[in-house]
C-alpha cells in the first residue's frame, strides 16, 4: 500500500498528506518490546542550542507512522521540560499537523513566548530527523498554554454530562476483530492499550449501516499506566486518548463506500483535572462531516465521574481504495 492507504485508519489514526516529504516509516521490526509511554516521551537536552531536545520514539506507538496522540504528548512534554515552572499547570494544547511523523528519532525546538505571573504560552516544533541538531521543521506545530489556577475563584462549572448511558468498562465488551483482513490488523499500537466499546461500533467492523447518532462511548487504558509519583497520570499522556474522531464518524456516515482514512489536520486538547485510575472514558461526537473534511469533540472522563480533559479535532476524509 502507498503511504496514502495507511494514513489514518479508524481508530489507529496517523497523520500527514505529502508522499515526497514524509520519511518512510520502513518495515515493522520482526520484535516491538511494550510500550511505556512515560518512558517513551521523555525528552533529553541537546547541549549547545538553547530550547533543542531530542528522543526516540520506539515502534510500540506505530500504526504505519507515529500515532499522533503520541507525538502532541511527546510535544507537550518538551513545552513542560522548557518552561520548567512548577507552579503552572496545563491548559491546553493546539496542535498542527503538517507531515507524517515516521517512529524513531526525534527533535523538538521550544521557544517559550511568553512567561508571566500566572500565565506561560510555550511553541513547539517537532520534526523526524536523526540529527537533532539540524534546521527546525514543522512536521508537527503545538502551541502549549500554561497557568496557575485559583482554587478560590468564585466561578465554577461543568458544563457536560458523563455519559451514564454505558455501563463500566468491566461490564462492556472487546471488540471482535472481524474474520476478514482490515486495515486495522497487525497495529503496534493496538498492543500498548486496550479499548472497550459501551456504545457504538468498533471502527473496524465492516458492516457498519450508518445513519446512526454519530456518538460513540468507549472505555481505554494504557498497558502500561504513565503514573507520575503521586499516583495521577502525566497529563501530556492525555493526548493519546483525546486523539479519538474516527469512530464516531464511521457511527454516523457508516461502511457501505468502504474503509476510509481520517488525516488530522488540527487537534486541540483542553486539560481541567488531574486523571487518577485506571480506565479512562471517551465520549465522543463527529460534529459535522461534508466535503471531505469533518470536525468533532470528545470528553475525557475517570471513573469518579470527573471531566479530565477536552480535545477537538478536524481532519481530512479519503477513501480507501482496494489494493
Amino acid at each position: 500500500m502507498t503511504h496514502s492507504t495507511f494514513l489514518r485508519l479508524g481508530c489507529a489514526q496517523i497523520v500527514g498528506h505529502d508522499d515526497q516529504m514524509a520519511m518512510n516509516p520502513g518495515p515493522l521490526p520482526d520484535v516491538i518490546p511494550p510500550g511505556d509511554l512515560l518512558r517513551d516521551t521523555e525528552v533529553v537536552t541537546v547541549s549547545g542550542i538553547a530550547g533543542r531536545y531530542s528522543l526516540v520514539l520506539p515502534q510500540a506507538w506505530r500504526v504505519f507512522y507515529a500515532f499522533g496522540g503520541a507525538t502532541l504528548a511527546t510535544a507537550i512534554r518538551a513545552a513542560v521540560a522548557e518552561l520548567a515552572r512548577d507552579d503552572l499547570q496545563l491548559i491546553s494544547a493546539d496542535a498542527t499537523y503538517c507531515q507524517a511523523v515516521p517512529c524513531g528519532p526525534l527533535a523538538c525546538a521550544v521557544e517559550v513566548l511568553r512567561s508571566g505571573r500566572r500565565g506561560a504560552q510555550v511553541q513547539v516544533r517537532l520534526w523526524a530527523t536523526d540529527e537533532p541538531r539540524s534546521d527546525p521543521r514543522a512536521d508537527l506545530l503545538v502551541t502549549v498554554v500554561f497557568g496557575s489556577r485559583d482554587a478560590a475563584s468564585p466561578y465554577h462549572l461543568v458544563g457536560a454530562g458523563f455519559p451514564s448511558d454505558v455501563p463500566g468498562p468491566e461490564d462492556c465488551a472487546v471488540p471482535a476483530r472481524p474474520d476478514v483482513e482490515t486495515p486495522f490488523d497487525n497495529i503496534p499500537y493496538h498492543h500498548q492499550t486496550e479499548w472497550r466499546h459501551g456504545l457504538g461500533h468498533a471502527p473496524w467492523e465492516p458492516d457498519v449501516a450508518g445513519g446512526n447518532d454519530p456518538r460513540t462511548v468507549t472505555w481505554f487504558r494504557f498497558l502500561q499506566p504513565p503514573l507520575l509519583d503521586d499516583g495521577s497520570w502525566c497529563d501530556a499522556a492525555l493526548a493519546v486518548p483525546g486523539d479519538m474522531l474516527a469512530p464516531a464518524i464511521v457511527e454516523g456516515v457508516g461502511r457501505a463506500r468502504g474503509y476510509f482514512l481520517v488525516v488530522t489536520m488540527q487537534l486541540s486538547i483542553q486539560f481541567f483535572a488531574p486523571m487518577r485510575g485506571t480506565w479512562l472514558c471517551q465520549d465522543t461526537r463527529a460534529l459535522h462531516v461534508s466535503g471531505g473534511f469533518a470536525t468533532g469533540s470528545v470528553n475525557l472522563w475517570s471513573e469518579d465521574r470527573t471531566l479530565v480533559a477536552s480535545a477537538t479535532q478536524t481532519a481530512m476524509l479519503t477513501p480507501i481504495q482496494p489494493g
